[in-house]
């Protein structure tokens, strides 16, 4: 017999019938995903543990995507380094072979050498010499005057005659060309005359006499001419493809900048060899020859000098003075609390403070201006290294200390820097007929006067005074345009790797520097000394094909000369390079092992058996049809039905 439902029993009824509803849904849910339940409050206890294993999980995550970026960055820097690698050894390659010719045969010799007088024979009468464009003529006449060279007071066949006449030029010399005659060297013991090359010119009958010899004129054949184009042009290549590679661009930033990611670290302007030579023609304007002047980024304007003035040395030599000011930029006061007490060590050449990182600012190549209130030391000098702990200046032989001494305290001495030796110096915003660059080859002790190389054809004969305006500077600018800021990559909770590798270090620069030696203008002088005030080192290619190979390669393998700096040379920085890439390939190994780990275990909380709730999915549809169906014939029934 059916009972009418009360309002209680009813709502029973309902209650079962939702809580079998819920559970259909639950296991439908559960059998179409897997999981045990869509919110985390349907995993109980375990609640708890799987917001851990999953925010864990989140974080691997995050690292392994951050590492993708990060590995991209390392396989392209180790990228660039092989290709500069490989670059700057065929150059290496190229460059030894070009030494391994006669380098001293390269420059063109217009005569010049040595004469040997080498034999006591009458020989010398009635010949001719010509030196400087004078021809002097060995005459037996008595007569002595003008350029002429008596030898009548000789005697021909003693022990001593071919250097009697020797020296019978030698006094000739130096009375008629006083100028000249240091240059000279007369030696004694092997009856020689020696002179530099480019000195004797014009036709000398003495070339052709018996028992004389001298050097042999000589020019490059096509095989020099020839493997000097192809060295110049490869030099100049090979900076192009150092800047290119250096330049590489990543993720949207470049990858050489030390910390600066929107600029490309290097500026090379130069697109052609001819241009490049233009600018640094190898006379008047060489390519930096010390790092620091490489990197020089200084400028000069007319609010530190006042007027100017340009003043003319003779040959290819000027200076620029400040009559209102000077070239320097103050870069410290000397007192108890910046160095302490300073010792001038002039048998070390050096300067010591008592307190630690008192030079830290300074850097090797600075040139360094020194004013103290007993001018015992006032001057120029140029760095040769700054000790670890910033206490110690070592100059370079060049500019030494003049006494030891100690000066208590600093004595408010003053230390200023300013453009350092060899720096190329930009005239921007001068009149056309100046030479638009110039080259310092020192700086005054006061620092008033700059002491530059100029092209002689533009420069003024006279000296000139420019005054003071905002419309002209002097500037130096290095090829660099990046900072040098290290950058750390978190690649894991513990561990991080660092890349600081940037295209001004000494590896870098020290390569740029070989290869602008290289290809700059006049490698082999060419002048023509008899068309002007022209003077011509025959060492000149040898050294600089030297520096060069000394210079590539102290880039390619330093054996730790220099430690107290850092990416030294190629060999370092590619190890450094392949460390990251091996410590970023075991954290990320470890980092998917991890992970793995933590869905295995986030998986074992909130998963189950698909299988088994299909079936209790079915059993419970099948209950919840019951209960449908005992609700649905409890709700028929009514109180008229029942009676």
């Amino acid at each position: 017999m059916t009972r009418v439902p009360t309002y209680n029993s009813y709502m029973n009824m309902v209650n079962q019938t939702l809580n079998t509803k819920s559970y259909v849904d639950l296991y439908s849910f559960q059998a179409q995903t897997g999981l045990k339940s869509p919110t985390y409050s349907g995993y109980g206890m375990t609640a708890s543990a799987i917001v851990g294993s999953e925010a864990a999980l989140g974080v691997v995550s995050n690292f392994m995507e951050n590492n993708k970026l990060v590995s991209t960055e390392v396989q392209s820097i180790s990228t660039s380094l092989s290709s500069i690698s490989d670059a700057i050894t065929d150059m290496k390659t190229l460059l030894t072979n070009f030494s391994g010719m006669d380098l001293s045969t390269i420059t063109p010799d217009y005569t010049g050498g040595e004469i040997v007088f080498g034999t006591n024979n009458d020989v010398y009468v009635g010949t001719t010499l010509t030196v400087n464009g004078t021809t002097y003529t060995f005459t037996n006449d008595g007569d002595n005057t003008g350029n002429n060279i008596d030898l009548s007071t000789l005697t021909p066949g003693s022990e001593t005659y071919g250097q009697d006449v020797m020296n019978a030029l030698k006094d000739k010399l130096q009375a008629n060309d006083a100028e000249n005659f240091a240059d000279f060297t007369f030696n004694e013991e092997t009856d020689t005359f020696s002179f530099p090359l480019y000195t004797i010119d014009g036709e000398s009958t003495l070339l052709d006499a018996q028992g004389v010899t001298t050097g042999e004129p000589h020019t490059m054949d096509s095989d020099q001419v020839q493997a000097l184009q192809t060295l110049q042009s490869t030099a100049f290549t090979t900076m192009m493809a150092l800047t290119d590679s250096l330049n590489i661009s990543v993720n949207g930033k470049y990858l050489f900048g030390g910390g600066v990611t929107n600029q490309a670290p290097v500026n090379f302007p130069f697109t052609t060899l001819e241009a490049f030579q233009s600018y640094y023609d190898g006379i008047n304007i060489t390519y930096p020859t010390t790092g620091n002047a490489n990197l020089s980024n200084y400028t000069v304007n007319a609010s530190q000098t006042g007027d100017i003035e340009l003043i003319n040395n003779g040959s290819n030599s000027g200076t620029i003075k400040a009559t209102n000011g000077s070239f320097l930029k103050q870069a410290l006061i000397a007192n108890a609390s910046t160095t302490g007490d300073l010792t001038f060590n002039s048998d070390k050449n050096t300067i010591t403070a008592t307190e630690y990182g008192a030079f830290e600012t300074l850097n090797a190549g600075d040139t360094l201006v020194i004013n103290d209130a007993g001018d015992t030391h006032n001057g120029s000098y140029v760095i040769k290294s700054i000790s670890a702990d910033g206490k110690t200046i070592t100059f370079e032989e060049s500019t030494p200390i003049r006494a030891d001494d100690t000066i208590a305290d600093g004595g408010g001495a003053t230390f200023s820097t300013s453009f350092p030796v060899g720096t190329v110096i930009n005239m921007q915003g001068f009149d056309k007929n100046i030479s638009p660059e110039v080259q310092v080859t020192g700086v005054s002790a006061d620092g008033t006067e700059l002491y530059v190389t100029v092209d002689p054809s533009r420069w003024p004969a006279t000296n000139q005074t420019i005054a003071a305006s905002s419309k002209w500077s002097l500037e130096s600018q290095s090829y660099y345009q990046g900072g040098d800021l290290a950058t750390e990559k978190r690649i894991s909770e513990n561990q991080s790797l660092v890349l600081d590798v940037t295209a001004q270090d000494p590896v870098f620069e020290q390569m740029f520097r070989a290869l602008g030696v290289i290809a700059q203008g006049n490698l082999v002088d060419t002048r023509n000394p008899l068309e002007g005030d022209v003077t011509v080192d025959p060492t000149e290619t040898l050294n600089r094909v030297e520096e060069a190979l000394n210079l590539i390669q102290d880039a390619i393998f330093s054996g730790g000369t220099n430690a107290s700096s850092q990416n030294l040379d190629l060999y370092t920085v590619q190890a450094k390079m392949d460390s990251n890439a091996v410590l970023l390939n075991s954290v990320n190994e470890n980092l998917t092992q991890v992970e793995l780990n933590l869905q295995n275990n986030v998986d074992s909380l909130k998963n189950v058996d698909q299988t088994e709730a299909s079936v209790k999915l079915l059993l419970s549809i099948n209950q919840l049809n019951a209960s449908y169906s005992v609700l649905q014939s409890a709700m028929s029934t009514s109180l008229l039905n029942y009676l």
